[in-house]
């Protein structure tokens, strides 16, 4: 059966897990949603630092201002990111995502320093540059899909229906942006995203191609950035799938150019 599906929701994380903007457009290049994830913070030497190891990133708020990013630090200090030229102005840094080693360029060593002060830690700001070096590690991925600082897909898709279930079974009041997507949609039952498939609109197609294996962010209150055991006790009960727990679906976009709330397109499980 195949299901008349509209785009919800769109989203970027322009730093690695700092929070999420919400647009009323979602373009693609060759590493994915653009502006989404071309910014991390890594440690002294070059690895990722994400809200598993610092979760008051959590709390670190982003907003739109005069066409560029701000982001607002819990203390209320604030930071307008930097705006890269070019690649051979900046610093190269040999940078770690997962076993994933590539090439991050440091814009501008004071934002580095004021999220070190910020963290209580010595952190760089890198920059991905005008095109990533990862391959997406999936045999069904093309040689020439990439993926920027992401965790390993370019995109992931988020099912309204499933949260509202979600929500349902567990009585918390759980948002999508616990579960940070870049695309929530309209019109699928609860849990059909799992099945995987194919999102079919008139340019092209998001392919879907894993269930997203949660680990503890979900479960990490974005207001306190406190992480909150008994919600993790109730999303590892509700949301066990094939004996994990797993959470919306990671996604590839082969055409699609760009997405806006209201588009729809038919999909098609597997």
């Amino acid at each position: 059966m195949s299901y008349q599906v509209s785009v919800r929701e769109l989203w970027v994380y322009p730093v690695k897990s700092l929070a999420g903007l919400r647009v009323e457009a979602l373009q693609f290049d060759a590493s994915g949603p653009v502006g989404d994830r071309r910014w991390m913070l890594v440690d002294e030497r070059g690895r990722f630092v994400t809200q598993r190891s610092q979760m008051s990133m959590a709390r670190y708020r982003l907003t739109e201002l005069d066409g560029r990013i701000q982001i607002i630090a819990p203390s209320g200090r604030t930071l307008l990111l930097p705006e890269p030229q070019s690649l051979q102005l900046y610093p190269e840094i040999t940078v770690t995502v997962w076993k994933d080693e590539l090439t991050g360029y440091e814009v501008d060593r004071d934002a580095s320093e004021w999220f070190s002060v910020e963290l209580g830690m010595p952190v760089r700001l890198v920059w991905l540059g005008n095109a990533s070096e990862r391959r997406v590690s999936d045999a069904r991925a093309s040689d020439s899909e990439r993926v920027g600082f992401a965790d390993g897909y370019p995109l992931l898709v988020c099912n309204q229906a499933s949260i509202d279930k979600l929500v349902d079974t567990t009585g918390i009041e759980l948002e999508q942006r616990r579960f940070r997507p870049n695309v929530v949609v309209d019109g699928l039952p609860p849990d059909q995203e799992l099945a995987l498939g194919e999102w079919h609109f008139k340019e092209g197609t998001l392919v879907l191609l894993k269930v997203c294996e949660r680990c503890n962010i979900p479960a990490i209150d974005p207001e306190s950035g406190q992480y909150q055991k008994a919600t993790a006790a109730q999303l590892k009960s509700a949301c066990r799938f094939d004996g994990r727990t797993v959470f919306g679906v990671n996604a590839v976009a082969r055409g699609v150019r760009s997405l806006r709330p209201g588009d729809t397109g038919r999909w098609v499980p597997l």
